[in-house]
């Protein structure tokens, strides 16, 4: 071979051998060499000589699921779970007919004797909302793997569980509501006068109004309307000159009650987590069926935990009411991962678990309306409460510990896509729920300050989706 010829093969050589170096660099500045992205999403799945699904040495996933998830509710009494010190003592002292004459009230044989004490009131609702009901949400994770290390991205998106329940009866006969909610009265706001007693129908019984205040003490003085010294009996008709003072012993203690409560909760969860993972195989073995594989991996999480708990009152001795009560719990921290995997054909099993140690930001919220539609002096209601508008806020800051528990199958369709169904437990400890921590005092409400950080979430449910790697 001539020294021309040498030269021109030579030539031809260098041409295809040197720019490979400078392919393979350019061909993904993310990926190690061998790494290629063909897009053939739907091509058939090639399997290896064990009758494994080849898998790719490195390149991008996306995996997105539909989850049904539910979280748990401790229900809780709407009100302080005491009982309400209002009095039943003036109905009694009407059906014992012991009302029916202003001079010497008579007392029939056979009837319940005065003295004995009426029954307590009890809060009606000691188990309302929130419930442990199923709600939708979503989870997206996406990321980068090669060889045996991957960095991965989780965003979940809800789910966000919401109650409602009305409670409450819909009758004219009750004139101060069907729905008692317990507060704490500390400045004893809730006396005033009643009026359910018609004097001058004489028999008209109880529940019958007049415009009066009820003689409750059979003095002859009708709380502020004057004094009953004419016939027919039990009618105030007189005042005497320059005495204007009201009889005081008439006032009884009204019960915070309501016509009808409507009562709502909502618990919503969402979050973002970055992991990076390390995986162990043992597919290296020289031997069959090698298809576990073990992945460690730590992270960063922030989880949140938004949990809302609004209540309106309508009718009722307290009129129009309402309380809005949120609480946020910011959780975030590091977070260690492990996940094992089995491989058999198409199907892949994985169990998995989560450890996130928390540092949750408890930030609380309250708005806040009580009696909007009371009249200071108006019978059947308090006679000194004030129409109420309050709004409380406050920080809280604890350690809440956040475990989480995954067990999932795949089902490989194609080379990249993969049909997954799976469960999940979330766990969170030393939170703070809104229900638990309203103050039911009057008239400003506000937080309970022994309650926060206390109670404990759990979620869970199934979750449903596809995972495509490219």
């Amino acid at each position: 071979m001539t020294a021309r010829k040498l030269a021109c093969w030579f030539a031809a050589a260098c041409a295809i051998t040197a720019p490979r170096p400078a392919a393979y660099g350019q061909a993904d500045a993310f990926c190690d060499v061998n790494c290629y992205h063909d897009m053939q999403l739907f091509a058939p799945v090639d399997f290896d000589f064990d009758c494994l699904p080849i898998e790719r040495d490195c390149g991008w996933f996306f995996s997105y699921d539909k989850l049904s998830w539910a979280t748990t509710g401790e229900r809780t009494p709407i009100g302080t779970g005491n009982t309400d010190s209002a009095s039943l003592n003036p109905f009694r002292q009407f059906l014992t007919g012991r009302a029916g004459d202003a001079v010497t009230p008579p007392s029939p044989v056979g009837l319940v004797p005065v003295n004995i004490l009426p029954p307590d009131f009890f809060g009606g609702i000691n188990s309302g909302p929130p419930q442990a009901d199923f709600a939708w949400g979503e989870r997206y994770e996406f990321g980068y793997f090669s060889g045996d290390n991957a960095w991965k991205v989780s965003v979940l998106d809800g789910p966000e569980a919401n109650a409602n329940q009305i409670y409450g009866l819909n009758t004219q006969n009750q004139l101060y509501g069907s729905v008692l909610v317990v507060f704490d009265d500390p400045a004893n706001l809730m006396f005033g006068f009643i009026d359910v007693w018609n004097g001058a129908l004489g028999s008209g019984g109880p529940f019958n109004p007049d415009g009066n205040a009820d003689d409750l003490d059979n003095d002859g003085h009708f709380g502020p309307n004057g004094y009953d010294l004419e016939e027919p009996a039990q009618v105030p008709d007189s005042n005497f000159p320059g005495d204007t003072r009201g009889d005081f012993d008439d006032l009884v203690r009204l019960p915070t009650s309501f016509q009808f409560l409507d009562v709502r909760s909502s618990t919503k969860t969402d979050g973002i987590e970055i992991m990076k993972t390390y995986r162990l195989k043992n597919d290296h073995m020289m031997a069959k069926h090698q298809n576990n594989e073990f992945e460690i991996g730590a992270g960063v999480r922030y989880l949140r935990l938004r949990d809302e708990f609004d209540v309106t009152g309508f009718g009722g001795v307290m009129g129009f009411s309402f309380w809005d009560t949120r609480v946020d719990n910011n959780i975030v921290g590091p977070q260690i991962m492990a996940n094992w995997t089995h491989r058999r054909q198409r199907v892949i099993l994985d169990v998995g678990g989560r450890f996130l140690f928390g540092y949750n930001v408890q930030n609380f919220d309250q708005d806040a309306s009580l009696g909007e539609d009371l009249i200071p002096g108006q019978y059947n209601r308090p006679l000194y409460f004030p129409a109420m508008v309050s709004d409380h806020g406050k920080q809280e800051n604890f350690f809440s510990p956040t475990g989480e528990f995954r067990a999932q199958a795949s089902y490989q369709l194609t080379t990249a896509l993969a049909l997954k169904l799976g469960y999940t437990a979330i766990f969170v400890d030393n939170i703070s729920r809104s229900a638990n921590n309203v103050r039911y005092e009057l008239p400003a409400m506000g937080f309970h300050e022994d309650q926060a950080g206390k109670q404990y979430i759990l979620t869970n449910g199934l979750n449903v989706g596809m995972e495509a790697t490219f």
